[in-house]
């Protein structure tokens, strides 16, 4: 008798196992089919409605960073950065390296009115990440926000972690060229030119600076050192 009970209850186990992946499998799909209309929506420029689905979508997984993502660019395209704030953060929290969702969620809490929120959390990413590329986000939502010394500072920071970088010194001269910084915008230049004077526009640049090839050429070739990520 007791082993028959066992073998009951075991069978019973298993069908509740089984019940259990049926339905999961069964919100994950509905899921899916809401966020793939929202995003049919979304691309359609139906903004409103693709919201709808995407929402509807969280009901399932609340915590998907995809439905998230674009349930926030969504609000964004709404003007309700409040919103669009909330559901960019919460992507960037299941996974910080969805999509652009750092630069989306500053931009919303700029948008919101809450711009010290959204230079301290690229600051915060910046520090911990340690990459370039963070350092240059902050300095350019540092100029986003009209805060030139403070742009100055971080993108003066980026070169100094790629100093043989060509992409990177190129918006860190862009930047200085932009601020009327033309004599820094130039050695920049010069040393891009040394680095890889095959860079889409560099050309244009330092001509538009009054940098010859030739001028490039003569000077002191920089020290070489591996290129910051």
């Amino acid at each position: 008798m007791e082993i028959r009970r066992s073998k009951h209850w075991s069978r019973m186990g298993l069908l509740v196992l089984a019940t259990s992946a049926m339905l999961l499998a069964g919100c994950e799909s509905s899921a899916m089919k809401l966020r793939n209309q929202g995003l049919s929506l979304y691309h359609r420029g139906d903004y409103q409605s693709a919201l709808v689905k995407f929402n509807d979508a969280l009901k399932y997984n609340p915590a998907d960073p995809r439905a998230n993502y674009y349930a926030g660019a969504s609000d964004y395209m709404l003007a309700r950065y409040q919103e669009a704030a909330f559901h960019y953060k919460t992507a960037w929290t299941v996974d910080p390296n969805f999509g652009h969702v750092k630069s989306a969620l500053a931009e919303a809490l700029i948008r919101a009115g809450r711009p010290n929120e959204a230079m301290n959390f690229l600051e915060r990413d910046a520090e911990l990440t340690g990459r370039v590329t963070g350092r240059l986000r902050v300095a350019r939502f540092y100029k986003r926000i009209g805060d030139l010394d403070d742009a100055r500072v971080n993108f003066a920071k980026a070169a100094a972690m790629a100093p043989s970088n060509p992409e990177v010194l190129m918006q860190v001269a862009g930047f200085d060229d932009s601020v009327g910084r033309k004599q820094d915008a130039r050695a920049l230049y010069i040393r891009i030119y040394q680095l890889d004077p095959t860079m889409p526009g560099l050309v244009e640049k330092m001509q538009h600076d009054g940098v010859t090839i030739s001028e490039a050429l003569a000077a002191p070739l920089p020290a070489t050192q591996p290129a910051a990520r």
